[in-house]
């Protein structure tokens, strides 16, 4: 009776955070393809997928947390300083994308390496868009009047910009805090000078465009 108590209170909190759950189910795949990748090809070729994922984790940690400590996060400076880092970090969750890139390295089958890169990159938006919509829940809580449209678009942007700056210009997150001076440097040229970065400019509204367009289904499922 006992082991059926638990099996009962496993299924409801599944059933009541399923998505949450289902994400985790799939985040446990793509660590089962990598390490089969590992054992396969005899490389770590892969491996720094895994920090690619923890860092679009990142931001949707933040956004837990803050749900979950209303009291802490009632102060004004702590609140916006939460808003910042994950600011800094929600780029990350769609720059798994990029890995793509590297389809074609070799090692394994293309086939596998297309499931194995795809999921951490599918997993990594998945991350990123719970963690916007929590996001943009504690902004509007924050802000009533605030447009849900007039949060969520910006941010698709930023995050473009993000991952062009990221994958280009091979800056990362802790790079505001270790080379701050620099990394302005650069972005201050792709907005003073838009037609010598039109590269930049090009790459950020697509991906920006892609992003708003996945996100109102996203939301729909979520809801």
């Amino acid at each position: 009776m006992r082991l059926k108590g638990i099996f009962r209170l496993i299924r409801q909190r599944i059933a009541k955070n399923q998505q949450t759950y289902t994400l985790y189910f799939s985040i446990l795949f793509s660590l089962a393809l990598l390490c089969y990748r590992v054992y396969h090809s005899g490389t770590y070729l892969r491996v720094s997928l895994v920090w690619n994922l923890f860092l679009a984790y990142v931001p949707f940690a933040i956004t837990r947390w803050m749900e979950k400590h209303p009291a802490e996060t009632s102060n004004r400076l702590t609140w916006y300083s939460c808003f910042v880092a994950w600011l800094l970090f929600i780029p990350n969750a769609p720059y798994i994308l990029t890995d793509l890139f590297h389809l074609f390295d070799g090692g394994v089958p293309l086939w596998f390496e297309l499931f194995l890169i795809f999921s951490f990159a599918w997993n990594g938006m998945m991350l990123g868009y719970m963690s916007i919509r929590s996001m943009e829940h504690l902004w509007r809580a924050r802000h009533t009047r605030w447009p849900a449209w007039l949060f969520s678009f910006p941010v698709m942007f930023l995050c473009g910009m993000g991952v062009y700056i990221g994958r280009y210009l091979r800056y990362n997150s802790w790079d505001v805090v270790k080379d701050p001076l620099t990394l302005l440097g650069d972005m201050r040229d792709i907005v003073l000078h838009p037609v010598e970065n039109r590269s930049a400019w090009a790459f950020t509204i697509c991906m920006g465009i892609f992003l708003s367009l996945m996100y109102p289904l996203f939301r729909k499922q979520s809801t």
